[in-house]
């Protein structure tokens, strides 16, 4: 068996993504996967992702790593990261769908899942040090309408052992998106458990307005902002949610709030309370594909089959 690579899901810094299938055609079933490739020349960050992702197999939260190759594709080496695929893209995407408009309980399920995953991550011995909706995968719903959440793109990840924290000695050299990073990291150049906890305070309140924290007219006012102004708190939002960003976005890292802290906050106990005496929404099953994952956006059902089997892009 071989996989087929599909259509291209995107693109970074590494490489490419694609959505590719492999098709067991003795037991009449196929497996699909999100495939990121690299020029193998190029593609240590890729090898690098691949290794932390070994480290975090089974974690509810993170995203699940399949294994890796080396293919020749037009006479090119290619490093493939197999990885789970997202049949709904990332939070990005889904916070740009509701515009502003999630509920707290919807949030603050979603924010208990992140929290799950930065606890699996730190536990194991590494600080993300990248999260923000973009690198947040959404998997199905579930019977009440809300996402599977789970953490991706470890490619800027520490390995920082307890209770310590990784210094780069330089100030404004953050590893991580500037958007999302915590103040400590361009002061000081500061990097530890806390950085996530601050990223994951940039995305809830993204979740809570549709817009994102700062805003900036250029880098060096971002910078300038980071270091000497506070995030600006939603106040249309309840004193418990106000609460948690607050937790989230002390400027003290070492007061800055844990991931067991924080799950134990009203916000989120409050939201994974309601949520589980929710009705359950009757016809939330996905629409599917024979092959039990949901058609990809770029891809029309009626020539989804045709392109299984018509595709000339393979992982040989």
């Amino acid at each position: 068996m071989e996989w087929k690579k599909i259509s291209v899901l995107g693109a970074g810094s590494y490489g490419k993504v694609y959505y590719a299938v492999k098709i067991d055609s003795f037991l009449l079933r196929a497996s699909v996967a999100a495939v990121k490739c690299a020029d193998l020349w190029r593609s240590i960050s890729l090898q690098r992702e691949a290794h932390i992702l070994e480290t975090l197999r089974g974690s509810p939260n993170v995203v699940q790593f399949f294994g890796a190759d080396v293919s020749i594709e037009n006479n090119i080496p290619t490093y493939n990261l197999f990885l789970e695929y997202a049949c709904g893209g990332s939070l990005h995407d889904l916070i740009n769908s509701k515009r502003g408009k999630m509920s707290e309980v919807e949030i603050g399920f979603y924010a208990y899942q992140l929290l799950k995953g930065i606890q699996d991550v730190h536990k194991r011995g590494w600080v993300h040090c990248d999260i923000k909706p973009a690198n947040v995968l959404v998997f199905d719903a579930n019977e009440r309408g809300m996402y599977k959440l789970k953490l991706a793109d470890f490619g800027l990840s520490l390995r920082i052992g307890e209770g310590m924290a990784y210094m780069t000695g330089t100030p404004l050299t953050n590893r991580g998106t500037l958007l999302y990073a915590p103040p400590e990291s361009l002061t000081h150049g500061f990097h530890a458990k806390a950085y996530d906890i601050w990223s994951l305070g940039c995305t809830v309140a993204e979740m809570m307005t549709g817009n994102r924290v700062w805003i900036c007219r250029d880098t060096k006012d971002l910078q300038w902002q980071i270091m000497n102004e506070d995030p600006v708190i939603p106040s249309n939002v309840s004193v418990i949610a106000r609460d948690f960003l607050y937790k989230c976005f002390i400027n003290d890292p070492l007061r800055r709030w844990t991931s067991e802290q924080l799950l134990q906050h009203p916000f989120i106990q409050q939201a994974m309370c309601i949520s589980n005496l929710m009705p359950k929404t009757q016809g939330m099953i996905a629409r599917v594909n024979p092959f039990c994952c949901k058609i990809p956006n770029a891809v029309h059902e009626k020539d989804f089959i045709n392109l299984l089997f018509e595709s000339n892009l393979k992982i040989q």
